[in-house]
């Protein structure tokens, strides 16, 4: 972190200026400030006179970020959890979650660390290439959509779609950074317990608000949030080894009632229960595979004929009245457009104008990740995101057998059986990378949870590596 803050550091000719002129300088700069903010003011350019007056927070703001670099990082799955009302309005009543400008702020200052001293301070890992690699191409992508739209295309009726496209783009580039960020700044076993108990607090938290129907506004309940609450709990109330017996009973009675408002109550939202059971079938194949078997089996006849049966049938047919089949229709017409444009895909959004152009009446987004990865940046870009989840399943496997028992075998379980779950929720929605016409780009706030558990993944893998320093 140290050399971090040295790259900060004042330039030397500042350093050897005279006393009084530095407080001369302060002085003169003061009074032209407030004076523009006055003019700024008095013309009625009351946007810019709020910037101006912002002006100094951000760079207390900045000042914090630079020397309590670490402690943003460490708070980082917070702003996503539990501050769902801080936002920056991005126009076309969209907003910008404060976790993804934190993330976005944090890695342009190690960016710009590095660039300054010239050194490379990614952790050593597998992910760094094929991550780095989908960076690139999201950018490329982006631009090879640009140039190679189809010239008949209504942009008209998309309104500010190029600054909405940057913002999305924005977002997947904070995506992919989160977990080399994490990686190399979450470097202590109690950081990675302060992880876990954020997730399992608020999760706890959102449960009770969901089951007694109390209207929070702090807490983000979506997307994937059920899965990283279920997980972390199972892995801490089943793994961790001396763990109080009254410690594991309330954490299965909690993880039973998560369950029941999943899988029972909210039963029709098949993408917010179904990858969390995956999830927990994952993990128990990774804990014992004698266990896993068993259990298998038990689903396996309880779905055949038991009341699992009528269960299934019954969450089928609701999904098939409320339109699930018509999912089939979007994806082959997705499909059409993608055959013009298969090699780098249209760009972030990319496919959005072409539905709005050819389908108007009845345009929507895919709700499937996988088909948005192709449709946006091609078969270049599906081939990387391949290469990217096999490498990463690997890395967590390898991860899992070199970790001893105790918070890192743990953290490195719960962390590549949601990960795994999570690459399957991807048929079900944009639940990985949002899609700016369906999650927006709001939607980066709990997309961010999968992200987060990587970046652990390569933190376990470095503790692992060496003699723990908690």
């Amino acid at each position: 972190m140290r050399s971090l803050l040295y790259a900060f550091e004042a330039p030397p000719w500042l350093r050897r200026l005279p006393q009084p002129l530095l407080v001369g300088g302060v002085i003169g700069w003061l009074a032209v400030y407030s004076l523009a903010i006055g003019v700024m003011f008095g013309s009625n350019r009351t946007l810019i006179g709020l910037a101006l007056l912002a002006l100094p927070f951000g760079l207390i703001g900045l000042t914090l970020l630079l020397y309590r670099f670490e402690w943003f990082v460490l708070i980082l799955p917070l702003t996503a959890l539990a501050m769902r009302p801080v936002a920056l309005p991005a126009g076309n009543n969209s907003h910008l979650p404060i976790s993804m400008l934190l993330t976005l702020a944090l890695c342009g200052i190690w960016v710009l660390a590095m660039i300054k001293r010239r050194t490379w301070q990614l952790t050593p890992s597998p992910l760094n290439k094929p991550l780095l690699a989908l960076m690139g191409c999201f950018i490329f992508s982006t631009i090879w959509g640009t140039i190679w739209a189809d010239p008949i295309l209504d942009w008209w009726i998309m309104g500010n779609f190029r600054l909405a496209q940057f913002a999305s783009l924005l977002s997947f580039l904070g995506l992919l950074a989160t977990p080399l960020l994490i990686g190399r700044f979450i470097r202590f076993k109690w950081q990675i317990k302060a992880y876990l108990a954020m997730f399992i607090i608020c999760g706890s938290l959102m449960t009770v608000a969901q089951t007694f129907g109390i209207d929070q506004i702090m807490l983000n309940d979506a997307g994937l949030w059920g899965l990283w609450f279920a997980l972390p709990l199972a892995g801490v109330t089943y793994l961790q080894p001396r763990l109080h017996w009254r410690w594991r009973l309330a954490g299965s009675v909690l993880l039973l009632w998560h369950l029941w408002l999943a899988a029972i109550r909210n039963s029709l939202w098949i993408s917010g229960w179904l990858p969390t059971i995956i999830g927990l079938v994952v993990m128990t194949f990774l804990i014992s595979r004698r266990i896993f078997f068993v259990l298998v089996l038990i689903i396996a006849i309880n779905l055949a004929i038991g009341p699992g049966r009528h269960y299934i049938d019954q969450v089928v047919n609701e999904n098939i009245e409320e339109g699930g089949l018509g999912r089939l229709e979007i994806w082959q017409r997705n499909l059409s457009i993608v055959q013009q444009h298969w090699l780098f895909g249209m760009g972030v959004a990319g496919y959005a104008p072409y539905n709005m152009t050819y389908f108007r009446y009845d345009a929507r987004s895919t709700h499937n990740n996988y088909f948005d990865i192709l449709a946006q940046f091609g078969v270049i870009g599906f081939g990387l995101w391949l290469w990217f989840t096999i490498v990463s399943i690997r890395y967590g496997w390898r991860t899992i057998a070199l970790a001893p028992p105790g918070i890192l075998h743990t953290t490195a379980i719960v962390a590549i059986a949601g990960w795994i779950a999570a690459q399957f929720s991807m048929m079900l929605g944009d639940w990985i990378l949002p899609f700016l016409y369906n999650q927006t780009v709001a939607g980066y706030a709990y997309t961010v949870y999968s992200w987060i558990f990587l970046g652990l993944l390569i933190s376990v893998r470095q503790l692992v590596q060496k003699e723990p320093l908690s």
